[in-house]
Order: structure tokens, then sequence, then C-alpha cells
């Protein structure tokens, strides 16, 4: 191998590297555009907010055949608390925008006995 083609190599390689990472920039980027905006006031920590989310994702995706949710915005409408103040019972409106169209779901949750929390999300009419 002579110096010339061992810097070509050397060369290619540095070019590979440099597009491996444009191209894992652009997926980083490409998944953070994806996320959506979450706003608005919710009794859940991030656990549970990100379980209700998963099932309000699948509902809006069946019910408006669009995979591409741009926003959410919640409200509390109604908590039911323990003589303690622990919140036995929360339901909430999460308001949900995509592919130019909102729906609005009602949420429902329910503090079980093992300290977890049970949820319901239905349609909103």
């Amino acid at each position: 191998m002579t110096p010339s083609q061992g810097m070509i190599m050397l060369t290619r390689t540095t070019q590979h590297r440099a597009l491996f990472s444009l191209v894992l920039v652009g997926v980083v980027l490409a998944g953070c555009a994806s996320s959506p905006q979450l706003s608005g006031q919710s009794v859940t920590d991030p656990l549970l907010r990100k379980d209700v989310y998963a099932t309000v994702e699948r509902l809006f995706s069946a019910m408006t055949q669009c995979h591409s949710i741009s926003a959410v915005d919640s409200r509390i409408t109604h908590i039911d608390k323990s003589p303690s103040g622990a919140i036995q019972k929360a339901e909430e409106t999460w308001q949900v925008s995509g592919c130019g169209t909102t729906e609005a779901y009602k949420v429902v949750m329910r503090a079980d006995d093992k300290g977890e929390t049970d949820f319901s999300v239905s349609q909103q009419r």
C-alpha cells in the first residue's frame, strides 16, 4: 500500500464516520420532533403519565387513523381524597391533537389496595 492509498482509506474512514454521525444526529432529532407537547395539569407522575399516554395514543390512532400526536393538554376535573389527604380517585380530560384533528378523552384514576393506580380511558362526548 502506498502512502497515497493509505491517505485515501483514512479519508474514506473519516467520511464514513462523519456520515454516520450526521445520520445519528438526524435520528435523534427526528425522535425529539415526534414527541408530543404535554401541557396542562395532571395528578399523574411520569410513569403513570407514560402508561396513560400509551392508551390515549392507541385510542386516538384507532379513532382518527392519525399516528402522529402533536399535543396533549390535560385538565383535572375532579379529585376525591381520603381523610388523610391521599388521592383516592381523580378524573381528568386529555385533549389530544394531531393530523389536523382534536379529540377529548376522559381519564379516571383510582388508587388500589397495593398502593398502585388503576386507570381507564374513554372518549369524551
